[in-house]
């Protein structure tokens, strides 16, 4: 199915009574499971009568604590996410706007040429594709994506990928469109935060030009997660609340708890009543859940980036300059109002990926039967590639997934993810790591040729051993190397002399990068 026609009628997900689990969508191979676990340690309608309560200035903005109001009002009646019946997708596609925040700096190594949105997921993903597939799968088909940084990738592939739409009267269309970071008469800098970045783009969100419906609610989602998600259950849970602002959580332990925004629910209207982003120990111990709720690792219920909207409320809380950021500003200045601010607890798979360690760890799961359980088969990159199945000879994998277009020769990989067209060498072998393939399909003539011409050849060649590291796109591995962090070293930067960098202890073989016979790294 082309990514035009999925845009307009949105597959809804496969129903499972099962914890979500998943290797992605692609050939993948595996064997029996060994008894032993993978290596590396796991990381991780109307407005309120009180409206006129806000943040009294930009620098007390800033310079605030984080808000721990309490709203006053009692506790509405119990609804259970669990019990919510989700909305059809004409409802969904009427009355609801996506909104996807895709612009941020992320320290990596595998953004210095993209932004994180924009990095290989899988064997077919991008990041990016896992908002945009909840969303559409649930019935949103009219999203905005919010662009800044790096943003050349992740603008091609979605003009390219989500074309838009339009099958008769104005409901009738389907977008996703890019909202790059621009200036205008009215704003000069770039998007300061989540919610500038919003703010900036208020225009375009209310739809005024297009002559559709105006949006009901808005969902506003981060870019850089690993999730699956009924939307319409969400949109039908934030209602049945009549909420202002409802925020997905996730439970979490308390090292996790340490770096996200945590909040305080009440245990039955699931009510949020305290809010703090990045919480200090001190917090921590006021934020942690009742213990007849919470196991082990799941003390404290944290912000998955995930909000919804309601029109009037968004459009009030993010037309003020001071509040820059969602999580840190626009929250709290919502509880100091007493807005009406719930939680939906999503107790499926979730991996924020903000940083080297979590893509790595992410990528794994995705490999692991037991880490996923199926929450990302239905998941589709729409790229549109025609590229021959994967050909693989005389070769042993073990929790595998492998990209259309790859060869494998003679090689023995087991909890790895191999991208579209990967070459490996006979003799080789991987363990605990992803190569994000290359731009072009490659063989064993197509190499022979390309070294004799004295060209690059790219994929890894024959006797390598690579074991938790990732290689980047088109990267040329020789014969013979080792890319295994001998030195146990955590950080380092070699990527302009050497072509690669360590971070977390994670090897990373750099885009185009050569690395030449018998290295050892």
């Amino acid at each position: 199915m082309s990514g035009l026609a999925c845009l307009a009628q949105p597959q809804a997900p496969r129903a499972s009574s099962r914890a979500p689990r998943g290797h992605q969508k692609r050939c993948v191979a595996q064997a029996p499971r060994p008894s032993d676990s993978r290596a590396g340690d796991r990381q991780q309608g109307s407005a309120n009568p009180r409206a006129s309560r806000l943040v009294p200035s930009a620098q007390a903005a800033h310079q605030q604590a984080p808000q721990t109001v309490q709203p006053s009002a009692a506790p509405d009646t119990e609804v259970s996410p669990s019990r919510i019946q989700p909305l059809n997708k004409e409802e969904m596609s009427r009355t609801v706007r996506a909104v996807i925040l895709a612009g941020g700096e992320t320290k990596s190594p595998l953004t210095k040429y993209r932004a994180m949105p924009a990095v290989p997921l899988g064997s077919s993903l991008l990041m990016v594709d896992v908002p945009l597939n909840n969303c559409l799968q649930s019935g949103i088909n009219k999203i905005y994506v919010l662009t800044q940084f790096q943003s050349h990738t992740l603008n091609s592939h979605i003009a390219a990928s989500y074309p838009p739409m339009k099958f008769g009267g104005p409901d009738q269309q389907a977008w996703v469109d890019v909202l790059a970071a621009q200036q205008t008469v009215t704003a000069r800098e770039w998007y300061q935060g989540s919610a500038d970045a919003v703010r900036k783009n208020l225009g375009e969100l209310r739809d005024e030009a297009r002559g559709v419906t105006p949006a009901r609610d808005y969902i506003i989602l981060s870019g850089s997660a690993v999730y699956n998600m009924d939307m319409a259950r969400l949109v039908a849970f934030h209602r049945e609340k009549n909420a202002d602002v409802t925020i997905a959580m996730h439970a979490v332990g308390e090292d996790d708890a340490r770096g996200k925004g945590i909040a305080q629910v009440h245990p039955s209207s699931c009510k949020v009543m305290k809010f703090v982003e990045k919480p200090s120990a001190d917090d921590l111990a006021t934020l942690r859940r009742d213990s007849s709720k919470a196991q082990a690792g799941q003390e404290y219920l944290a912000n998955m980036g995930i909000y919804v909207f309601k029109r009037e409320a968004l459009f009030r809380l993010v037309d003020r300059p001071q509040l820059v950021h969602i999580g840190h500003h626009v929250i709290p200045n919502a509880l100091a109002q007493e807005m009406k601010i719930y939680a939906f607890q999503h107790d499926g798979y979730w991996h924020d990926v903000s940083s080297l360690k979590d893509f790595f760890e992410t990528n794994l799961d995705l490999a692991d039967p037991d880490a996923l359980m199926g929450a990302m088969d239905h998941m589709t990159g729409r790229k549109g590639s025609c590229l021959p199945p994967a050909t693989m000879h005389d070769t042993e994998l073990d929790r595998v997934i492998v990209g259309d277009g790859s060869v494998l020769v003679g090689c023995k990989i087991s909890n790895s993810v191999l991208g579209e067209c990967t070459y490996v060498g006979r003799g080789t072998r991987i363990e605990h790591s992803l190569v994000l393939g290359n731009g072009a399909w490659t063989d064993d003539a197509i190499r022979e040729a390309a070294s004799q011409a004295g060209k690059v050849v790219y994929g890894v060649g024959e006797n390598c051993y690579l074991r938790r590291c990732v290689v980047d796109e088109n990267a040329s591995i020789g014969n013979n190397v080792q890319i295994i962090n001998k030195s146990g070293v955590k950080e380092a930067d070699r990527s302009e002399d050497s072509g690669f960098m360590i971070q977390d202890g994670i090897v990373v073989i750099m885009r185009n990068a050569i690395i030449p016979d018998g290295v050892v790294i």
